[in-house]
C-alpha cells in the first residue's frame, strides 16, 4: 500500500520514492498515474508530483500520453529490442573510456559494489540488489567522462533495470551466481584487460542479457495474452448462457 512521504518531499526525493515504488511493483507496468489520488495519498503538492513525473518520463520510466495522462512504462518485445540495440553499442565505448581513467579507488568502489550486491541477494534484497546493479554501470558510464554518452545511458537503461527487477522478483530466469560471475568478468577486464577485451567483455555481457529479458518478455507477454482471451471466453460464454 502506497504511504504519504512524511519528510524531504522535494521533487528529487519525490523522484526517488517513485522509482522505488515502480521497482517494488507497488506501481506496476502499464498502470494509470492519477495525479490528483496520488498527491493526495503522498500528501504533496500535485505540481511537486507532477516535476517528479517528468523526472521519471525523462528516465523512460513514465509514460505521458497528451490524452490519458501518465502511465507507468511498460515495454514490448519490440521495445526492449531497441533499447538493447543502442545499449549494446553505446556501454562498450563508455566502458572502454572508463577503462582509461580508472584509478585504484576506482576499481575498489566496484569490487565494494559486487560484494554489497552478493549481500542483497542473499537476504533477498532485491530491491537493494537492482539498484547497487545500476550503481555499478552508472558508475562505469559517469567515468567514462563523456557527459552526451553517460546523458545517453542513463535515458535509455533504465526501463531495462525495472524490467529486470520484475524477472528476478519472481524467481524466474534468475542466477545470482552466474550474474555475480558475469559482473566479476566486467570487473577484471576494466582492471587488467586491454580496451578490446573491455569494450568485448561489455559487448557479451550486454548481448547475454538481452536475450534473457527478451525471453522473459516475450513468455510474460504471450502469458498475458492468453489469460485475457480466456478470460474473453469466459465472458462470452456465461452470457451465451443466460
Amino acid at each position: 500500500m502506497l504511504k504519504p512521504i512524511t519528510s524531504g518531499s522535494l521533487r528529487t526525493r519525490l523522484s526517488e520514492w517513485l522509482f522505488d515504488a515502480i521497482l517494488r511493483g507497488d506501481l506496476a507496468p502499464g498502470e494509470r498515474i492519477v495525479e490528483g489520488r496520488l498527491a493526495r495519498q503522498l500528501e504533496v503538492a500535485q505540481t511537486t508530483l507532477r516535476e517528479a513525473l517528468q523526472q521519471l518520463e525523462h528516465q523512460g520510466l513514465v509514460t505521458k500520453s497528451e490524452r490519458r495522462g501518465n502511465f507507468v512504462t511498460r515495454l514490448t518485445v519490440e521495445d526492449m529490442e531497441d533499447i538493447y540495440v543502442v545499449r549494446r553499442e553505446l556501454e562498450p565505448i563508455a566502458a572502454g573510456l572508463a577503462h582509461q581513467r580508472m584509478t585504484s579507488e576506482d576499481h575498489r568502489h566496484l569490487a565494494h559494489l559486487l560484494d554489497e550486491m552478493r549481500r542483497a541477494s542473499e537476504q533477498k534484497d532485491y530491491q537493494r540488489l537492482l539498484k547497487l546493479d545500476m550503481s555499478f554501470h552508472q558508475f562505469i558510464w559517469r567515468l567514462s567522462g563523456n557527459r552526451s554518452l553517460e546523458k545517453a545511458l542513463n535515458a535509455v537503461c533504465p526501463p531495462l533495470f525495472a524490467n529486470y527487477m520484475i524477472r528476478i522478483s519472481s524467481g524466474k530466469l534468475y542466477d545470482f551466481e552466474k550474474d555475480h560471475k558475469e559482473h566479476a568478468a566486467l570487473l577484471l577486464a576494466l582492471k587488467s584487460g586491454g580496451p578490446d577485451e573491455v569494450r568485448n567483455a561489455f559487448r557479451a555481457m550486454v548481448e547475454t542479457f538481452g536475450i534473457q529479458d527478451v525471453e522473459y518478455l516475450r513468455s510474460s507477454e504471450n502469458k498475458r495474452q492468453t489469460v485475457a482471451l480466456e478470460k474473453k471466453h469466459k465472458v462470452a460464454h456465461r452470457r451465451q448462457a443466460r
